[in-house]
């Protein structure tokens, strides 16, 4: 016959208690404990399940693994069936379950609902295969009451305070074992009285122990504290949206936070990746692929901005706790992405913030900051987060320029932040973001690096300008079908330029940006994503010059010198409009196949100078070949209208148009076993219609000062070889071969001949050219969680164009440098350098502490960022960047 055996699950959950991971309950030193449960419900009318015909034919056994939900007057108000055993099992025991009847649970304020794990086991009785079981048989089983629980605890991480869930806690040298559930919450039937040890291994966290003496007769209660073993592994770096956008290379926190000389910054990570290129003097100017560090775009939450770096490269405008995602595409992006030829770098910031109170501090060596963010109200659905930063860098950097070359720098720094996000309507979420910074720059040269007596030729140079935003995000669900989001901005921006007393720049814009996008799914296979990107305002610049530039061209040596001044205001609007698709025709495995074609109408509009539009279309593909492994393309059109400084005439309209880049890429992206991933892409650009100087101007009023003449090429390959933080080890291989070149004038000899290029054909290296970029990154963990890392560089020089003489000018007091070879022949020597990092973190209950050093140029090359001549154009010097600098820091994170 057959015989029906059940039991009760090992772990019994309690309702969870409103805020596990912010509670303020505490350990066995003398905080409160959540209220235990005092009586288990018992189970007092069972309903036997018929064994199901088929299984009994082929004598089939199985066990069941159900999830009941008693509520408080112990009657079952749902079954679900969380482990399946087929063969009708499923249905049996569902149906029988569903009439059982308990006792109720009871805490130490009554009768509560709780949800149990139940095994309904089907088992046949060799013995008795041809009876059936007495019923007896099964009313002495229900007889047979489980153990009581005397063992119980919960398991929660340091630091953060979270409850752990899902966590198996094993008592030391048996193989009995207990798994927490969604409160972190674990029990124990039966444990023999005595002492004994608890044990938790986790990937996440460093091994746990714990002794403790369990007693006859009572509940021993306990609070394990567990340490992880790092920051939250949550990707910050997502290089592709899945399905959306070709390229994808991701990074987490951890790897993040211990690359040597990025200062845990998720957004100067970027310039480790394939396809950036090294900037001069740490800059932060993006060059992506082969373009002008103006044709790179740079957006938050949506909404672009002008930078995204401080002063010098050395820190992103963000304070890094408030980043939650930061995806750079060098390529390839979709057509919600626009004005722009080179890569994007979108910034989203956190959604929802801690659920307790958290502050964190940071200082090293460059600046200081910190951030406060937390819940408020009655459900905790009003999010903040409030953060701000000053750096000091200008009172370090003199003790790291020679005193030989008798130069000042002051850079500075300091930026601001304030999220508040609203999560209490049912299918909307709003969300409001205020932000900005403001750099400064004072560069001092001494009197005799002045080109002679000309007072226009020397002074100091003064830098700064600020950015300004607020931004409201509004994310409606209207159906399981179509959702949207609104996101408009209001901003400022200020710039000042100043050489000496007499050259000066000033400049300040309102702007309104908005961005609106829906997101419609009429069918599994096909999305679909209509969007306007809108960007305009009003601005006012001023120009100052000791010199008139309508004399430029008939430029008299002797002729008195005439003070100028240009100054103009206008308004400008670019309302562009987008539609983008995402096709999944593959029901099996929507992910075999992704096709993202998209469409884009540009259009600039400026009062009185322009008005341009022009359409761009693109298509990108990944397809799924092998188990892990994907190719992936695309091929379109990227443009972007006149720059600021280009789209100027005091007296005639601008004849400017767009300029214009065809881009395509092909690669493959292979996981690995034992976390490691490999991408492979190539790419191709073609330039057109770019903007270049007008060699036949004359007449400052009466000719177009720029034409759009230009064209271009950027070709190569980028490789990144990783392998995720899996243990103690992590570290990647960033590799990208390139080849930038121009071409001003391609239609006009003479032309060439009055701008000399490399050959007669007119083509030349690009400015930022560099043929070779290899980085490689590793860090490891050793004994007691002290963490090391390190990061090697090599880049080959930018290239540069040596001065074989001066001539001296009798008038003026002044030489003119003079070269013999073409543009851009030469190379500056290659960058070598090699960073250290090495830090620790201490874990707290309410309090995490990160404490490291950077070693920054343990060892350089030669690493000239310029080339400075003497002033008869003679002799030359390099001019190196930053030397060896160790730059000790800690970051503190405390729950208040």
């Amino acid at each position: 016959m057959i015989s029906l055996w059940l039991a009760f699950a090992p772990v019994w959950a309690q309702d969870a208690p409103e805020e596990p991971a912010t509670d303020d309950e505490a350990s066995a030193e003398g905080d409160e404990e959540l209220p235990p449960i005092l009586v288990m419900p018992t189970l007092v009318e069972f309903v036997q399940a018929p064994f199901p015909e088929a299984a009994l034919e082929a004598e089939i056994e199985g066990i069941v693994l159900l999830l009941i939900e008693i509520d408080e007057t112990g009657a079952v108000t749902s079954v679900e069936v969380l482990e399946a055993a087929g063969w009708g099992f499923d249905e049996a025991a569902h149906e029988a379950a569903s009439q059982f009847v308990f006792t109720p649970a009871e805490d130490e304020t009554g009768p509560v609902p709780v949800m149990i794990e139940f095994e309904y086991g089907f088992v046949l009785d060799a013995a008795q295969v041809e009876g059936a079981v007495p019923d007896e048989e099964v009313a002495e089983t229900l007889e047979e009451a489980p153990l009581p629980v005397n063992l119980e605890g919960f398991l929660i991480e340091m630091g953060s305070r979270a409850v752990v869930a899902g966590q198996v806690v094993t008592l030391a040298d048996s193989e009995v074992t207990a798994e927490t559930d969604a409160a972190g919450h674990f029990e124990f039937r039966g444990v023999p009285v005595g002492p004994l040890t608890l044990r938790v291994v986790s990937a996440d966290h460093q091994v746990l122990e714990k002794s403790l003496e369990v007693t006859e007769g009572e509940v021993t209660e306990v609070r394990l504290w567990i340490k992880p073993t790092g920051y939250e592994e949550e990707a910050v770096g997502t290089y592709r949206r899945p399905g959306e956008d070709i390229t994808r290379r991701t990074l987490t926190i951890s790897e993040i936070r211990r690359v040597p000389g990025t200062f845990g910054d998720p957004v100067r990570v970027i310039q480790n990746l394939p396809g950036a290129a090294r900037s001069p003097f740490g800059t932060g100017l993006l060059i992506i692929r082969g373009s002008n560090p103006e044709d790179s775009a740079v957006y938050v939450d949506g909404i672009r901005i002008p930078i995204i770096y401080h002063l010098g490269g050395y820190a992103s405008i963000f304070n890094s706790d408030l980043v939650e995602t930061v995806d750079y595409l060098p390529g390839g992006y979709g057509v919600q992405y626009g004005r722009s030829l080179g890569g994007v770098v979108d910034v989203t910031t956190k959604s929802e913030t801690s659920e307790q109170t958290r502050l964190t501090w940071s200082t090293d060596i460059m600046d200081s900051g910190g951030m406060v963010e937390g819940r408020f109200g009655k459900d905790k659905q009003h999010h903040y987060a409030v953060a701000a930063r000053r750096s000091y860098i200008d009172l370090f950097v003199p003790f790291f320029i020679p005193d030989e070359l008798g130069i000042v720098v002051k850079p500075r720094w300091l930026d601001y932040q304030a999220k508040y996000a609203y999560t209490g309507m049912e299918n909307t979420r709003f969300t409001a973001l205020l932000f900005g910074f403001e750099d400064q720059l004072l560069v001092t040269t001494p009197e005799d690096m002045a080109q002679g007596t000309d007072q226009d030729a020397q002074g100091d140079v003064a830098v700064r300008y600020s950015t300004h935003r607020i931004l409201f995000q509004v994310d409606h669900r209207f159906s399981d079908k179509l959702t949207g989001v609104l996101t408009p901005s209001f901003g400022a921006d200020f710039t000042h330029f100043g050489l000496g007393e007499e050259l000066k720049y000033d400049s300040w814009q309102v702007l309104l940006t908005a961005r609106g996008e829906l997101r419609w799914t009429p069918f599994e296979a096909l999305e679909v994503i209509p969007g306007f990107d809108l960007i305009g305002g009003y601005y006012d610049f001023k120009f100052e010059m000791p010199f008139n530039p309508d004399m430029l061209s008939d430029y008299d040596p002797l002729g008195e010198r005439e003070r100028t001044v240009v100054a103009g205001d206008d308004q400008a609007w670019g309302p562009d409009f987008y539609l983008k698709t995402v096709i999944r025709p593959f029901e099996e495995n929507r992910e075999r196949l992704i096709l993202t074609p998209g469409l884009r109408l540009n259009a600039t509009w400026l009062k009185d100078l322009y008005a341009i539009t022009s359409v761009d279309a693109r298509l990108a593909f990944r397809a799924q070949i092998l188990e892990h492994g994907f190719v992936k393309g695309g091929t379109g059109t990227y443009q972007q209208p006149p720059q600021p400084m280009e789209s100027y005439h005091p007296e005639l309209p601008v004849e400017l148009g767009y300029e214009r880049a065809w881009a395509t890429s092909l690669g493959w992206e292979q996981e690995l076993p034992q976390g490691f991933r490999f991408d492979f892409e190539t790419f191709y650009k073609l330039l057109d219609r770019q903007i270049v100087y007008n060699p036949d101007f004359e007449d400052f009023y009466k000719d177009q000062y720029f034409v759009n003449e230009g064209i271009g090429r950027a070709y190569g390959l980028e490789v990144i070889a990783q392998r995720d933080p899996i243990g103690r080890f992590f570290g990647w291989i960033s590799y990208t071969l390139s080849r930038s070149v121009r071409n001003n004038y391609p239609d006009d000899d003479e032309r060439d001949d009055l701008f000399p290029e490399t050959d007669d054909t007119g083509w030349y290296l690009y400015d930022y050219d560099q043929t070779h970029i290899l980085v490689a990154i590793a860090g490891y963990t050793l004994p007691f969680e002290v963490m090391v890392s390190g990061r090697f560089r090599y880049v080959s020089g930018n290239p540069t164009n040596p001065y074989e003489g001066g001539v001296y000018d009798l008038d003026q007091d002044f030489y003119y440098g003079y070269r013999t070879d073409e543009y851009n022949t030469h190379r500056l020597p290659p960058f070598v350098g090699l960073d250290l990092r090495i830090e620790r973190d201490w874990q707290f209950k309410r309090a995490r502490l990160n404490t490291y050093v950077d070693f920054l140029n343990v060892y350089r090359g030669e690493n000239p960022e310029f080339e400075q001549n003497n002033f008869d154009y003679t002799e030359s010097r390099y001019i190196r960047g930053l030397p060896f600098i160790p730059s000790p820091g800690f970051e503190l994170e405390v729950l208040l």
